[in-house]
């Protein structure tokens, strides 16, 4: 069994062990509409196309400046290999603000999305600046599960001439059902079609995740990818601190 589908089972397991130290109450940080203040370290392992794979360690932090509006940065480290091709480094940085706005009971939630080209080698990012305009909306279907959907326009607005302008546009659907015991189980679709090249990519994603104290999240995702898109399949583990 791959290192990298282990890891998940075991995130997976440990999620769902009642480990010692696991509160009986609602998830936190899991629905969208939530501005809280944390910090996340995610591990993303993808297996690609032509027996190449793509592992990525990511440190998030999340800031809730107002009760309404935050403010996130991911800062990835990327290791790339592939038959003839190994490079490790540091990826893409993408800093991101959004902001509530409550209409009944359903949160509306504008943002917009930085990323700048901060990859130590091409293969490890886009080479281009962007400015993508995000989106949502999350509704409650019941008072333990929630609907989200969402759309991010991605668009280059400068950086390296020689890479391709990014121009997509990405549509995305978040099911959730959490546990009053510190449990959550969501599924994540998402859709992206490349304007400029034509090429569409549809990612599914399951999350199984357990709340091991009242600060302290751990989560274990599972993957596939269909239509276009370059990634067979995907496996993570998530780590949150919330403050």
């Amino acid at each position: 069994m791959p290192i990298r589908l282990r890891l998940a089972l075991a995130g997976f397991a440990v999620a769902h062990a009642g480990v010692a130290g696991a509160v009986e109450e609602p998830p936190r940080g899991v629905n969208p509409k939530e501005n809280l203040s944390k910090i996340e370290l995610i591990y993303k392992g993808d297996a690609l196309d032509g027996d190449g794979r793509i592992d990525a360690f990511t440190v998030k932090f999340d800031r809730a400046i107002t009760p309404l509006l935050g403010a996130n940065v991911e800062m990835p480290l990327l290791r790339f290999d592939a038959p003839g091709l190994t490079e490790t480094g540091l990826g893409d940085v993408m800093l991101r603000l959004r902001y509530n706005l409550q209409y009944g009971a359903i949160t509306v939630i504008p943002g917009l999305e930085v990323v700048a080209p901060t990859a130590s080698d091409d293969v490890l990012g886009l080479g281009k600046w962007q400015v993508n305009p995000v989106l949502g909306a999350v509704m409650p279907l019941s008072q333990s599960a929630f609907v989200f959907v969402g759309y991010k326009h991605l668009r280059s607005v400068g950086g390296d001439d020689a890479r391709l302008d990014i121009d997509a546009s990405q549509p995305r659907l978040l099911v959730a059902r959490l546990s009053p015991r510190g449990w959550w189980v969501l599924a994540d679709m998402k859709y992206t079609y490349d304007h400029g090249t034509g090429i569409e990519g549809l990612d599914a994603e399951l999350e199984f995740g357990q709340m091991l104290s009242h600060d302290v999240g751990l989560s274990a995702r599972i993957g596939t990818s269909a239509l276009e898109s370059p990634r067979n399949s995907t496996v993570g583990l998530n780590l949150r601190y919330l403050f």
